[in-house]
């Protein structure tokens, strides 16, 4: 189960290290184009649906997942069980971008280790920086970070490579990358 003060907590000092003293009820000042995080809740299921389709037709352009494709909703929700059953105690957080939600971010902790699961923003926020502003506050953060990303996807490859990650292993399609200070 996610604990969500300690997300709260653990996000705004992910994106804003030099906070100190947060509760997860203080309101946020945020001012424009910053990038923040807040725990994410039931009421996001349509949030996390829309990123999730964003991210299958960005990885598949020619498959033009469509909101209402019975078969994308089949996906989401077999995509949202397996990431549950491997990821039990993962903290699942919403990207906002000016105070409006623009990705998410999953993270798993454990054993002093944190494995970034996912991190996405929805296409009509891409390339503004927002992935690299989260990845930057988690570096610094967490200091010691892997991801599992798909072999075919370069844009997160080349993202995560600017960021110090190198690949490791590479198995079924898929790369684990790390940063330094876990390879």
């Amino acid at each position: 189960m996610l604990d969500v003060s300690q997300c709260a907590v653990t996000a705004l000092r992910t994106v804003a290290p030099g906070l100190s003293g947060l509760s997860a009820v203080e309101p946020l000042t945020v001012r424009p184009g910053a990038v923040t995080l807040r725990p994410a809740t039931p009421a996001d299921e349509p949030f996390l649906r829309r990123v999730f389709r964003d991210a299958r037709e960005g990885d598949l352009p020619e498959a033009h997942a469509v909101a209402g494709d019975p078969a994308l909703g089949l996906r989401y929700r077999a995509h949202s069980a397996d990431r549950r059953d491997r990821y039990p105690d993962a903290e699942v957080c919403i990207v906002l971008e000016g105070g409006e939600p623009a990705g998410t971010v999953t993270l798993q902790h454990e054993d002093g280790r944190t494995h970034l699961v996912e991190l996405a923003v929805i296409a009509e926020r891409r390339r503004r920086g927002i992935a690299s502003t989260v990845l930057a506050g988690l570096l610094a953060a967490h200091g010691r970070l892997t991801v599992t990303v798909w072999e075919q996807n370069r844009a997160a490859q080349r993202l995560y490579e600017r960021h110090g990650f190198a690949v490791v292993a590479e198995q079924f399609g898929y790369l684990l990358m790390a940063t330094e200070a876990d390879r």
